[in-house]
């Protein structure tokens, strides 16, 4: 009889462990207000987008063409164009053949500059991200659910910088994104600059910008237009990237972080 009740009662523990839900969802993400979760899973969710682990995407530049490669896990980035290559090893941003190569760019600064563009809202989700719903604002004739980003301190090399993002109200797909620019001051400011998601494309479940179009920002008003970057030769997979490509190759020079 003792033997018949012990076996039952392990019986209905085990069933009670196998009934209870199992989930891997980082803890962070129950800080995300529901406005942005809403824009982000309209993209595709952050579950997908984590499942990921390379990016790559390509643009025209100057008289040539620039390709991104980005390990998502790690955010290690290679650049290659025709007349340099920049990479960050995951510590060092590294550039060849020198910085003039780059003209008046930081590599630095540039390294992760247009990623995390081009992977807004996926990367609202990150970490030591801290969050504040604004009302609903009308822009070009659409309503628009709008969040404020800020960040922890020593997030990032700019954790100064800060973003509006602002999602149609109807569909949840990301519009308009603005945001500051801090990495050379080291203040923050209202002084916004304006990004204007025009067209999305889906990879592997996932959709990811096609056309960005950048907009001066003044009296809470698109002003005129700055630039159209189309991208193309866009990659999106389970698949990691050799790690020896981020890696800094002999001759290459160091770009440090500015100290303020």
């Amino acid at each position: 009889m003792r033997l018949l009740l012990f076996a039952t009662f392990l019986f209905l523990v085990s069933s009670c462990k196998q009934d209870k839900p199992h989930t891997s969802q980082p803890a962070h993400w129950e800080n995300i207000p529901q406005e942005l979760m809403d824009g982000i899973n309209a993209h595709g969710g952050l579950a997908h987008w984590n499942d990921m682990k390379t990016l790559e995407y390509s643009f025209p530049k100057g008289e040539g063409k620039e390709l991104h490669q980005v390990d998502l896990p790690s955010r290690k980035v290679r650049i290659t164009h025709d007349n340099y290559t920049l990479g960050f090893d995951g510590s060092e941003v590294w550039v060849t053949p020198n910085k003039e190569a780059m003209g008046r760019t930081s590599p630095r600064f540039y390294h992760n500059l247009i990623f995390y563009f081009y992977a807004i809202p996926y990367v609202l989700g990150d970490p030591g991200i801290n969050y504040e719903v604004l009302p609903q604002r009308e822009i070009n004739g659409k309503t628009l659910n709008a969040v404020k980003i800020t960040y922890d301190d020593g997030i990032g090399d700019a954790p100064e910088d800060y973003y509006i993002a602002h999602f149609d109200a109807e569909t949840n797909e990301l519009y308009l994104l603005l945001y500051t620019v801090t990495y050379f001051s080291g203040t923050t400011n209202e002084k916004f600059s304006a990004l204007l998601y025009d067209e999305w494309k889906e990879v592997n479940g996932l959709k990811i910008p096609k056309v960005m179009k950048g907009y001066k920002y003044e009296a809470d008003t698109l002003g005129a237009e700055r630039y159209v970057r189309i991208f193309d030769d866009i990659k999106l997979n389970k698949e990691s990237l050799d790690d020896s490509i981020f890696e800094i190759p002999e001759g290459a020079v160091i770009d440090s972080l500015i100290q303020h």
